[in-house]
């Protein structure tokens, strides 16, 4: 995911709540993937991680798990959480 797609989401509500889980993530947030080696950012699909791990899972939890979609780097990636522009 480009810069100029990132236009969908309003990053200054961006929030780092490390006690969020996937069912307390309001419906207007997205949950989107940092990686740490080459900066690139992705969106994840909240809903079908809520499935898999279910609604009480915490969302830090889960950065151990993330790889990123471009270079392939699985070490120390993070989670952001943004408010979806409306």
């Amino acid at each position: 995911m480009g810069i100029a797609s990132m236009r969908h989401y309003d990053l200054s509500q961006a929030k780092g709540n490390i006690r969020a889980t996937l069912g307390t993530l309001e419906e207007w947030y997205v949950l989107l993937g940092n990686c740490y080696a080459c900066d690139h950012i992705g969106r994840l699909d909240r809903w079908a991680l809520q499935l898999r791990y279910g609604k009480d899972c915490r969302i830090k939890a889960l950065e151990h798990r993330l790889a990123c979609t471009k270079c392939g780097n699985r070490l120390f990636n993070g989670f952001c959480i943004a408010k979806q522009k409306r």
